[in-house]
């Protein structure tokens, strides 16, 4: 059975990577960026597309389960984030011989102790910042064909062991550990994150099944509506410290980002119900003028490969130059999109070439 694609899934991920290389290339307006999308951001979009995704992929109609699928992909992407780590080291060192310990600090600490942090490092417990995403997906996709197989028997069951998990993991604080962060802990916390990713993978599945799992209700979509636009300026208050939130302890767990925070998922399947209803989305998603941004998502594991090595370029950048002004942020930020958009489209123009390959040579008739 092939995979069935959303393109609203892809359109919305392809964003997504966008948002996210602005957020970590630490613009002076990185941050303004990151806070402007209420309580959650791209991350969490990612993840719960990333669910929907899952389940489209892997799920069986006929009851069949296949583990060797979702564990090859995981296997690759834990190879990606090796290979990513190997470069990303690799420009460290590089740096370090040009011009000394740089402003971009995250792999700094490696160089300590390199064979050990090596070791660590392929055990995924050593993981400096933003290399800690790819990792959370390996833990996600590897649990993927026991949660699918769960759903089979009740997806009732399957999100309330989910959930409770995640309210284990949340008030107990049981997270992996990470060397290479002062908190010594993962900084997306994969028994907190699981519960988004099932809830997009029981989404997905209903998806599949073509029950009306995202329907318009004009109530539900009133709702989410007031909940996703009075996210943004409660969140942007307390980011730009315009005002204190009442129980600020109580705020910041119910907004965190390592525990994957009820705030945090309130918002992001808020925005995905409306952005799934407003037919200016649907309608874009199937527009050539939006094609690149499809591909992104389509791609998304070369495009967010690029991203995270642009993320270093652009950093380094703008940390080493003394009030960098906004037209060259600015630039670094365009052309940092455009590459990561020039390369979804080699991709699926060689995507393309290789289905049109595939069908002409099933169409040419051979001889006796």
């Amino acid at each position: 059975m092939e995979k069935q694609r959303e393109s609203r899934i892809d359109l919305l991920r392809g964003l997504a990577l966008l948002l996210i290389f602005v957020g970590h290339s630490e613009f002076t307006f990185s941050g303004f960026v990151q806070h402007s999308r209420g309580f959650a951001d791209a991350s969490d979009v990612f993840v719960l597309l990333a669910g929907m995704s899952a389940a489209l992929a892997y799920y069986r109609p006929d009851r069949s389960l296949h583990f060797l699928q979702p564990w090859k992909r995981a296997f690759t992407l834990y190879l990606v984030h090796a290979f990513l780590f190997l470069v990303l080291a690799s420009i460290s060192a590089a740096l370090l011989v040009a011009v000394g310990p740089t402003p971009w600090a995250d792999m700094n600490s490696f160089w300590g102790a390199p064979f050990q942090h090596v070791a660590e490092a392929l055990l995924l417990m050593y993981m400096p910042g933003n290399l800690d995403i790819l990792p959370l997906y390996v833990v996600l996709l590897g649990l993927t064909p026991f949660a699918i197989w769960l759903h089979k028997r009740s997806r009732t069951m399957l999100l309330c062991l989910s959930c409770l998990v995640w309210l284990a993991a949340g008030v107990g604080r049981i997270n992996l550990q990470n060397w290479a962060l002062a908190s010594r802990e993962w900084y997306f916390d994969p028994f907190s994150w699981q519960f988004l990713f099932v809830i997009g993978m029981v989404i997905g599945v209903g998806l599949k099944q073509t029950r009306p799992v995202l329907s318009y209700n004009r109530l539900v979509f009133v709702a989410a509506a007031i909940f996703a636009i009075t996210a943004i300026p409660i969140n942007l208050a307390v980011y730009l410290r315009l005002a204190e939130p009442p129980f600020s302890e109580l705020y910041h767990q119910l907004v965190s980002k390592t525990n994957s925070g009820p705030l945090r998922i309130l918002n992001v399947l808020a925005i995905l119900y409306l952005a799934w209803n407003i037919r200016a989305v649907q309608a874009a998603a199937r527009q050539p003028a939006f094609r690149l941004l499809c591909a992104a998502g389509k791609h998304s594991l070369p495009v967010f490969s690029v991203g995270l090595l642009l993320v270093c370029v652009t950093r380094t950048l703008v940390n080493a130059t003394p009030n960098p002004s906004l037209l060259i942020q600015a630039t670094l930020l365009v052309a940092g999109c455009l590459l990561q958009l020039a390369v979804a489209w080699w991709l699926d123009e060689r995507h393309r070439e290789a289905s049109w390959r595939a069908h002409a040579a099933l169409a040419t008739p051979k001889r006796p």
